[in-house]
């Protein structure tokens, strides 16, 4: 097992370990089995160990390099009939996946309101992924015994129908493995005599039945596993810590070798870190080093407010210019609603900007929700407005409804069509009432806009609307009660809805643009989940407070490990900085239109105080970069 520290050529190991065997003759093309978790970084890899030997097309595509899911279904294409497959199974996207779940809940009628069919196939990959089948769910939470039945139930139906229609999804590619090999142990016997030499890359990431499949496999041949334990930042995910910290109980011949040299970060940002991830008990313990420079020392900044914090960042990413240019600096957010302040700030002061790691604030799906439900209320004759949310949340008016108010419409706008129909009639009374409600709720909220502020107007409608109830039955929950929090924020410090709707065309960029190589330097905003495996000069890891980082769930929920996965997850956004690393909280931040008090994080407690250096401005300008004056540390 090597331990492979931030910044220290992972990825290198493996591929160079892998050359080796093959240029030493110490194994055969088809005798070394190499998987990782993308297929970015399988094609990657390939690429290298390709260039490395001087190999050809042909030649590069016999060599058993790919993801987990993907070598698992090469296999099981080999042995389906023994599952009762064809070998032409079909793999079923997240989609297809859904469409299925969907349809199969209605002809058992299974209508519960908390087990709908998105939590339905969520909890059933997660189930497959911790080895779990339709008779094995007592080991879950599920509460009830009834409750038990129904479930094993549904998920055994969903087992029944994946085989009838011959496709798998990709929770089975690996599971099925495993039932493959236990009804025909020569099968598994062929592969461990075939692979003498299995390489496993991001080994931290593995879950359970990744873990069990890779372990099966090498029985009698060579195992190299490389990963970090002070990087598992994903067990929402399924991924598991005891699969390094219990390596050499399950592999006791094994050897274990710390990759402690960083080629990436300056001597303070190591020292910073290290001191840091020391205080995770959770870990095998390594000390990273260089034989770089100390460089600068880290910079705290405690901001009065949000907005602070981020003219802060623009005004430090200013003071980098000309020598640097956009695209060597990272702002590093925990989640991605402190995203929109970030892009208001970068939009105000004209730099541009790319964010990764998920949709930017105003192209969310929530977000657009939310802002059409007010748009339509400022102008009936917005049909875009209409076309979205006139579904959101389902009021069943199939496509034959919506034809018929498009063409009742006669040239107005598609209100105008509701209303006619409405008049007319030809609606079922279900589908009436709800069309009815919907046109009467938009009439209410056109209203209110000459008297209350936009914000009330917005509650109004996502309230009564069913917006908010149809939340709560979804996954995200979290994650869209914050984001429109978020957006309360952002309405509430404008004069009028016309201002807002149009700050928030202008602060979105055509879908896509984000994502084009347009060979425009970009700051990169990101959240520190996307960001790992990434590395710039400049780093700004903002939002360091309790509640943030560590988040809410992981105190108040997730117990000692929870925060220790939050203090991986720092220690990573850390390491993603080459030369200056900035740190910022506030003192305050905006919730529910209100500011209130931020208390800093206990993360920056724990990181040296020698290698930092704190300071706190008061910015007077409330737009633009602002112009600092000195006060007292606030700690």
């Amino acid at each position: 097992m090597v331990l492979a520290g931030a910044g220290s050529g992972k990825t290198q190991v493996l591929t160079r370990r892998l050359a080796r065997l093959l240029h030493q003759r110490e194994a055969g093309v088809g005798e070394i089995l190499a998987v990782t978790f993308t297929n970015k970084a399988a094609l990657e890899m390939r690429e290298r160990v390709a260039a490395l030997l001087g190999f050809d097309e042909a030649n590069a595509r016999r060599l058993w390099i790919g993801t987990f899911h993907g070598m698992g279904a090469r296999m099981l294409r080999a042995h389906a009939e023994v599952l009762g497959f064809d070998p032409n199974f079909t793999i079923l996207d997240s989609g297809d996946q859904m469409r299925l779940v969907k349809r199969l809940s209605e002809q058992m009628g299974f209508l519960d309101p908390y087990w709908n069919p998105k939590r339905l196939a969520s909890s059933i990959g997660r189930w497959k992924d911790d080895g779990l089948g339709p008779d094995d769910l007592g080991e879950t939470r599920l509460k009830a015994s009834r409750e038990l039945t129904r479930i094993s139930e549904f998920y055994q139906a969903y087992q029944d129908e994946l085989r009838r229609l011959n496709t798998m999804d990709f929770g089975d590619l690996l599971s099925n493995c495993l039932k493959l090999w236990d009804r025909a142990p020569e099968v598994l016997s062929g592969y461990q005599t075939r692979f003498r030499h299995l390489l496993v890359d991001e080994y931290q990431d593995a879950n359970k039945v990744q873990y069990d499949w890779m372990r099966r496999l090498a029985v009698g041949g060579s195992l190299c596993v490389v990963g970090d334990d002070d990087q598992l930042i994903y067990s929402w995910r399924g991924a598991r810590l005891d699969n390094i910290l219990k390596f050499e109980e399950d592999f006791p011949d094994a050897r274990v070798i710390r990759l402690e040299q960083n080629y990436r970060s300056s001597g303070n940002i190591l020292k910073a870190s290290g001191g840091l991830i020391d205080h995770n008990v959770g870990r095998k313990g390594k000390t990273l080093w260089t034989t770089g420079a100390e460089g600068p020392l880290l910079e705290v900044y405690v901001a009065e407010d949000g907005e602070d914090e981020a003219r802060h960042v623009i005004r430090e990413i200013l003071r980098q210019l000309p020598g640097r240019s956009f695209q060597d600096m990272a702002v590093l957010v925990r989640t991605s609603s402190q995203t929109r302040l970030f892009e208001q700030a970068f939009h105000e002061n004209n730099i541009p900007y790319r964010v990764s790691g998920g949709l930017r604030f105003m192209d969310r799906a929530e977000i657009k929700d939310a802002v059409c439900y007010l748009r339509l209320a400022q102008s009936f004759r917005d049909d875009l407005a209409f076309e979205r949310i006139i579904n959101v949340p389902s009021r069943k008016l199939g496509p034959k409804a919506l034809e018929e108010i498009r063409a009742l419409s006669g040239g107005g706008s598609w209100m105008d069509g509701a209303r006619t129909l409405l008049v007319q009639g030809g609606l079922g009374p279900a589908a009436f009432a709800k069309l009815r409600s919907f046109v009467m709720l938009i009439d209410d909220a056109h209203e209110m806009l000459d008297s209350v502020h936009p914000v009330e107007v917005l509650d109004k409608l996502l309230n009564e609307s069913g917006y908010m109830e149809a939340v709560e039955l979804d996954e995200r929950r979290n994650d869209i009660r914050e984001n429109l929090r978020e957006l309360r924020v952002f309405l509430s410090q404008v004069d009028d809805l016309s201002g807002f709707l149009e700050r928030a065309a202008l602060e979105a960029d055509p879908p896509g643009s984000e994502r084009r190589d347009d060979g425009v330097s970009r700051v990169v905003v990101s959240t520190l989940h996307a960001a790992k495996g990434l590395e710039f000069p400049v780093v700004f890891l903002v939002g360091l407070e309790e509640g943030l980082l560590p988040h809410k769930m992981a105190i108040e929920e997730g117990g000692a490990a929870a925060v220790e996965e939050e203090r991986r997850l720092t220690y990573v956004g850390m390491t993603r900085a080459k030369e200056k690393l900035f740190l910022s909280h506030a003192r305050m931040r905006r919730l529910y239109q209100r500011a209130e008090p931020a208390i800093a994080s206990r993360f920056l407690k724990e990181i040296p105080a020698e290698t930092v250096k704190k300071r706190e401005t008061v910015i007077t300008a409330r737009r633009g970069v602002g112009i600092p004056r000195p006060r007292r540390p606030f700690y």
